[in-house]
């Protein structure tokens, strides 16, 4: 009889941030409203109420059993409780079409940072947290907030926003220290739910603002808040979307222990690059986990033998080296829910 010790998913991610190798590499996608389109809920049920989206992951984790399992709605609940409207729609994810600072920056003089646990939807996110939490998963456990770039992008209007970056740069840093000091606290109330952080700062992308922009009004409050939650020792992964080859090095610089990335998405072919043999290559030099990137585009169009051959190409690249992840490049669309199509993603090949 085998008397081998079984490998758990969370054994598996251990192994992978620590440099070494489990049986597989670990492997996950980022799922948020798809779960609950599984459960037969529209996006806005999905991302409102905590009791049927809980029973949703709970029935995904069941399905796939994912090596890191994730507490995640939508991107828009920081900046609604903080004054913004939410936008649902049946066929993508929330979106602000209000923005609390849109005809009036001096407004945030007056605002305040919310409270996690009285306003808006922050309550009902802590609650999926604190249920998941108690499931008690085999696997990695992890929260997806917003961070403050994209706080702030959503407070102002993105537009307007970049225009301020060149006509009213001390605004920006006030706003970033407000909205930095918002994603904190939330990451607190977080914490008190034995859950892990991941903060995701899509509009940080090069794809959207450029390398300088973000080493000059991003990198210091990541820097504040990756040190911040450093201080309690607890570590903070970072999602950004689009192009990020170009910030590789203040990411890693910043301190955050893991960075997922997305696929290289300038417009011009002969300028894109691997960005996960990149990444893969620097993170394996100074002890960071790299997690990406199948291309989660092609989900609602490819065959399974296509997925399978995305997820081989993410293997293939990363080859014998550590400090890996194998995950979608986002989060997967909540339209179709083919299970075959998914467990193909989430079912990563061995070294």
């Amino acid at each position: 009889m085998d008397q081998r010790p079984l490998v758990t998913p969370r054994d598996r991610v251990v192994a992978a941030y620590k440099g070494g190798f489990a049986d597989r590499v670990p492997a996950y996608p980022i799922a948020g409203s798809f779960a609950g389109c599984l459960d037969g809920l529209s996006i806005e049920e999905y991302c409102t109420n905590p009791t049927k989206a809980v029973h949703a992951m709970l029935n995904y984790y069941e399905r796939y059993q994912p090596d890191i399992m994730i507490a995640f709605n939508d991107l828009a609940k920081e900046a609604e409780a903080i004054g913004c409207h939410v936008k649902y729609s049946d066929y993508v994810v929330p979106s602000i079409d209000q923005h609390v600072l849109q005809d009036d920056k001096g407004k945030l003089a007056r605002l305040e940072v919310p409270d996690p646990y009285r306003d808006g939807r922050l309550p009902a996110f802590l609650e999926q947290c604190q249920a998941l939490s108690a499931a008690r998963f085999p696997s990695a456990l992890g929260a997806v907030l917003v961070g403050p770039w994209t706080i702030a992008m959503l407070m102002r209007n993105p537009e307007l926003m970049c225009l301020d970056t060149i006509d009213d740069p001390e605004f920006v840093h006030e706003l970033m220290r407000f909205a930095t000091e918002y994603a904190k606290r939330f990451g607190d109330a977080v914490l008190t739910t034995k859950i892990g952080l991941s903060y995701t700062d899509p509009t940080a992308s090069c794809s959207l603002v450029g390398p300088d922009t973000y080493r000059e009004f991003i990198k210091p409050y990541h820097k504040e808040m990756v040190d911040y939650f450093k201080a309690k020792k607890v570590g903070t992964t970072v999602h950004i979307c689009g192009t990020t080859h170009q910030i590789h090095e203040d990411l890693v610089d910043v301190g955050f222990v893991a960075i997922t990335i997305d696929l290289d998405q300038q417009g011009d072919p002969k300028l894109k690059v691997d960005q996960l043999d990149k990444l893969v290559t620097l993170g394996n030099q100074r002890g960071v986990v790299a997690i990406g990137n199948v291309d989660v585009t092609i989900f609602e169009r490819a065959t399974q033998a296509e997925i399978e051959a995305e997820v081989k190409r993410c293997i293939d690249t990363v080859g014998r080296r550590s400090r890996f992840v194998l995950s979608t490049s986002c989060e997967l669309r909540a339209l179709r829910a083919d299970p075959g199509v998914v467990t193909s993603a989430v079912s990563g090949p061995a070294h």
